[in-house]
């Protein structure tokens, strides 16, 4: 078990340090809540961020870009139009994909754009929180909104070519039929004490930077990689924030310890 952890830790500890040597290029179709965080989220990794947005720049933006991540927070039919010509040239391009499906339960239009995407054939990580994704499954709105914490069950029958990122108090995965939580051997739960507005889209954002450098090199199980790293990294970022004296410094902390991860004390945290 020890060995095991060691190397998985070894692992998550080199995609940031890829990311930092490879300085990929992340497109973000992003929210404007969340898009300054995510954009300084992925300069603090090493990673070089774009955030285009209208629908007749998706083929080159994405052709160009090493992953994209589509953030469907505050949902517009000219995004999703967006949304949809940009899964359908990374499918293509066979570029990686993460899927924020932010907030898909809180009303009618929102799970009907959200479940028309994921009827498009695209591979990649479908991330949220365990409400948006029961109400993908179910069908369903849920009205939680986007920090929901109420824990459903979910199905671990999943489209092929896909894996789910759930996230919240510990985070896990569905993958491959099974459900795998993405915690250190010591860890019961994720620590965010401040509530930071925009983490969990920033958790989409490193997802897809961490996707651009498993994917890229054709790792075995490299979406699974990716969660698994993106997820451990904002857990380290958001408990080092935990010291801060208010919100607003925890924030810029988060920021501060992102751009640490490709340093040796990350694996120090994830080996204790």
């Amino acid at each position: 078990m020890k060995q095991a952890w060691e190397k998985t830790a070894g692992q998550i500890a080199q995609v940031f340090r890829e990311i930092r040597e490879q300085k990929p290029l992340i497109h973000m179709l992003p929210n404007t809540v969340s898009a300054a965080l995510c954009a300084d989220g992925l300069s603090a990794l090493g990673a070089r961020p774009l955030m285009a947005v209208d629908a007749r720049e998706m083929q080159e933006i994405t052709e160009q870009s090493d992953a994209s991540v589509v953030n469907l927070g505050q949902p517009s039919q000219e995004k999703m139009k967006a949304a949809e010509q940009l899964l359908k040239y990374a499918a293509g391009f066979g570029k990686p994909l993460v899927l924020d499906p932010v907030g898909c339960g809180a009303s009618h239009f929102r799970l009907h754009e959200v479940q028309k995407l994921l009827a498009l054939p695209w591979k990649g990580i479908v991330k949220g929180n365990c409400s948006e994704l029961y109400s993908i499954q179910q069908n369903r709105l849920t009205k939680e909104g986007i920090d929901a914490v109420e824990k459903r069950e979910l199905s671990l029958k999943i489209p092929e070519g896909r894996l789910y990122f759930v996230t919240g108090q510990t985070d896990y995965m569905i993958w491959d039929g099974r459900k795998q939580e993405l915690i250190r051997p010591c860890e019961i739960r994720k620590k965010n004490r401040y509530n930071i507005v925009g983490s969990g889209c920033l958790a989409g954002a490193v997802t897809g930077a961490c996707c651009s450098v498993t994917v890229r090199q054709r790792q075995e199980q490299a979406y699974a990689l990716a969660a698994w790293a993106a997820s451990l990294g904002m857990a380290y970022a958001l408990e080092q924030a935990g010291r801060a004296s208010g919100y607003g410094s925890a924030k810029t902390l988060v920021l501060d310890e992102l751009s640490h991860l490709a340093e040796p004390h990350f694996k120090e945290w994830l080996l204790q």
